[in-house]
């Protein structure tokens, strides 16, 4: 005949299972990757877009200061050529020079401007990919560390199942449909033990008549406040 030792024995292997269970899906759901890592990499995938963006730019700005460099060299070379002698052709040429002089190191601040924006830029992604590295070095620690708790939780889950499906088939079917529904109903505890007294899934004290029913009756006897199975040593 069952008893209300057997149950709360296979309340024990079930609790123990819904822990594993719990657990293992903790670790699935922690398996994939957290928001800092994610929110690291988007960082740092920004700063190389934004290099790469500006260092494309370089080409364009570094021909436009090659180009008036070189238009100035034409200049200064037919203006001191010595082949022209028309005071105003000299006049206009050395108006032209001043000009391109002048567009020329705008242009040359424009393009140094732009280098230190590379160097600023390139300097942010560093930091990012450094901090990106070390998010993620430690994600991965972590990674596998559930790997490995998963690994050992899987097999020993399966264990249980096997030792609950053992417990279950050696105890009356009526018992095991209170058992259930009691575990449906009370977080998965359904029978408590009695100590002192005193009913241990709701911490009442327990009038002398139930004890008493408890300790000589062979069917199961509920506590009359939290309704579980009352187990007495």
């Amino acid at each position: 005949m069952s008893t209300a030792s057997d149950l709360l024995a296979l309340q024990e292997l079930d609790l123990a299972r819904d822990r594993a269970l719990t657990r293992l899906q903790e670790i699935e759901a922690a398996l994939s990757e957290t928001s800092e890592l994610t929110a690291a990499r988007e960082e740092m995938d920004h700063k190389t877009a934004t290099v790469e963006s500006l260092r494309r730019r370089l080409p364009e700005l570094e021909m436009d200061v090659e180009e008036t460099s070189s238009k100035a060299s034409e200049v200064e070379a037919k203006l001191y050529s010595g082949k022209l002698t028309s005071p105003k052709e000299l006049s206009d040429l050395d108006a032209d020079l001043k000009m391109i002089r002048s567009l020329k190191s705008r242009r040359e601040d424009v393009l140094l401007g732009h280098l230190e924006e590379v160097e600023s830029a390139e300097a942010e992604r560093a930091a990012s990919a450094s901090t990106h590295a070390e998010i993620e070095a430690g994600w991965k620690e972590h990674h596998e560390d559930l790997l490995r708790e998963e690994e050992s939780l899987k097999p020993a889950a399966a264990d249980l199942a096997v030792r609950i499906s053992a417990a279950t088939s050696v105890i009356e079917s009526r018992a095991i449909s209170l058992y259930k529904l009691l575990r449906d109903r009370k977080g998965g505890v359904a029978a408590s033990r009695v100590e002192r007294g005193m009913c241990q899934g709701c911490r009442i004290t327990l009038p002398a008549a139930i004890l008493q029913k408890a300790r000589a009756s062979s069917s199961f006897v509920q506590c009359v406040s939290c309704e579980r199975i009352l187990v007495l040593d």
